[in-house]
């Protein structure tokens, strides 16, 4: 019976630790890795045909600056979230970031706090290569 109970409690200490992350992640603050895009250029459509990747940048600030809500990819978890504070990712448009900031996954909303450039955005030509 002392077994039983005694693996009963580390049963549920185990699931407490592995359901934690999420559980900050689905509301509260937390990290996400991705890219800063506008809405108008079907972001949930190319996140459900798996193709998360930065849009042009150019297009992207365009957007933004004539009233595009602005959105982030969330490469890990491949989902689109809402910007609450756009002007806190400002210039970092297109580029590969890690952002800090407030996350509920069940609204679909991101409220930033911090973001690091990983890698900045390259314009990818059509040009044969030679």
């Amino acid at each position: 019976m002392r077994h039983t109970l005694f693996a009963a409690v580390i049963g549920f200490v185990l699931v407490g630790a592995a359901t934690a992350p999420s559980e900050e992640r689905s509301r509260g603050q937390g990290t996400v890795v991705g890219w800063f895009s506008c809405d108008r250029c079907a972001p949930e459509a190319r996140v459900k045909a798996k193709q998360i990747s930065p849009a042009n940048r150019d297009c992207v600030q365009k957007c933004v600056s004539e009233g595009a809500g602005l959105v982030f990819l969330d490469e890990r978890a491949r989902a689109v979230l809402r910007v609450m504070n756009p002007e806190a990712a400002k210039g970092q448009e297109s580029h590969y970031v890690e952002v800090r900031g407030a996350i509920d996954a069940q609204a679909g909303t991101l409220t930033v706090s911090s973001v690091k450039v990983l890698k900045e955005y390259v314009a990818k030509c059509s040009r044969p290569e030679k």
